[in-house]
């Protein structure tokens, strides 16, 4: 057997590979007498046909046979000789006997390996820094309101007019181009002014109006909404306001801690709050930090990646952002998209993400950061004790889901992005 191999890319291998005639026959043979001993043929004991009966019914299926037995062994020997590090699966391809006699047979092995690349200097790196300036006191009264809206409660009023905060509750007939749209058309929506979500001209429009009131409201969708079937557009609504709420607020007091998460007290209560804060800004700018990091890291490294993790990366992509989407109620078929489109709109940070997974392990490599299984281990009984799980049965669980390596792999990216936090100024 014989073979070489040819680069198509930085990243594909093509390897031409050909079955000599000695491989070819000993195969065949063997299959030949194995169709031979249980061929039926009409006239004829089983096994007693002659050769030429059976290779006038039967060698389409045995050269066929010959291919599925020879390929699959041939390709395995290869690989293992070559000692290539694939990383997506191989693929065959133009598998087919090279001579009249169809006594050898050739195929090709299509690899993708690692890309090799010099990792430009990021001694000197430097990014847009965003620091942790702690939380102000507004900051916590604004979530004291924000969980007292949630635990509000909506009351019908008499009032004259929809006010800014108020809840409308409309019933409206929607045309597009003047077309009706039925998906937009509603007996029952209830809108709070001002709040932003809904359409502004719509809330706007609403604004003012008394209970009863009918009122055509026509403006033109954005160019850049974010359902394309709309922007652009011009719409009018025919809505009516059928009802006029309030949220009415529970105090924040004693009372209101012990029932909302169980505590002692408001003072408590508060001071959890101002914690979780703390965390969610501190999370918030190490995620503005490591962005600015990964950017830069990527706009210094430009190197071509394998095309099969790119496509991975772009089904992840996908699937991530239809979660996000049904949490919603929102299909990507309602807002116009096709997944083509999608693949399209975010080909070029799929690529940018694998470009900088490499260029993560590699800075991991010079600079030695390694993450043993006892840190592992020890981030898992940290995870565990935030969720108040059992530790032990998380680390069982780590090891027979595969999720070990996993977690390896982000603490390896932690302590990398912290040295680049280090040289950057960010930490």
């Amino acid at each position: 057997m014989e073979w070489k191999v040819k680069d198509e890319s930085k990243c594909k291998k093509v390897i031409e590979v050909n079955v000599d005639k000695n491989a070819v026959k000993e195969t065949y043979d063997k299959i030949f007498n194995n169709f031979k001993q249980n061929a039926s043929i009409e006239g004829f004991r089983k096994g007693k046909a002659p050769e030429h009966m059976i290779k006038s019914r039967y060698l389409d299926s045995i050269h066929e046979e010959v291919i599925k037995e020879i390929v699959p062994s041939a390709y395995q020997n290869v690989m293992k000789e070559l000692k290539l590090h694939v990383v997506t699966y191989p693929a065959l391809s133009d598998v087919k006997y090279t001579t009249p006699e169809k006594d050898e047979v050739e195929f090709k092995i299509i690899v993708e390996v690692n890309p090799e690349f010099e990792l430009a200097d990021y001694g000197k790196l430097k990014i847009d820094v965003k620091k942790f300036n702690g939380v102000k006191e507004e900051d916590v009264e604004k979530e004291i309101k924000r969980i007292r809206q949630y635990r509000g409660t909506l009351k019908q009023v008499e009032k004259e007019k929809v006010e800014e905060g108020d809840f409308a509750e409309v019933s409206m007939s929607a045309f597009v181009d003047n077309k009706a749209d039925a998906s937009l058309t509603t007996d029952s929506q209830l809108i709070q002014i001002g709040a932003g979500g809904f359409l502004k001209e719509l809330e706007d429009g609403i604004k003012g109006m008394k209970l009863g009131q009918e009122k055509d409201i026509a403006f033109v969708f954005p160019a850049d909404y974010f359902n394309k079937r709309y922007a652009g557009k011009s719409a009018e609504f025919k809505v009516k306001v059928n009802a006029i709420k309030v949220l009415e607020l529970p105090e924040f007091n004693d009372e209101f801690a012990k029932n909302m998460a169980g505590m002692q007290s408001a003072d408590e209560l508060k001071k959890a709050l101002k914690e979780e804060l703390e965390k969610r800004a501190q999370s918030e700018v190490r995620q503005h930090n490591t962005a600015e990091v990964l950017k830069k890291l990527a706009d210094q490294n430009q190197f071509e990646v394998p095309e099969g993790l790119v496509q991975q990366e772009l089904d992840n992509i996908l699937s991530r952002y239809e979660n996000a989407m049904k949490q919603q109620g929102i299909s990507i078929e309602k807002m116009g998209l096709s997944k083509e489109e999608l693949r399209s709109r975010n080909r070029k940070q799929a690529e940018e993400n694998i470009r900088v997974m490499y260029i993560l392990q590699k800075i991991a490599e010079k600079e030695k950061i390694e993450i043993t299984d006892a840190d592992v281990e020890t981030e898992i009984r940290k995870i565990a004790a935030d969720i108040k799980q059992d530790p032990e049965a998380m680390i069982k669980q780590a090891k027979a889901q595969d999720n070990w390596d996993a977690l390896r792999a982000k603490l390896t990216e932690d302590k990398v992005l912290d040295k680049m936090f280090e040289i950057s100024g960010a930490k």
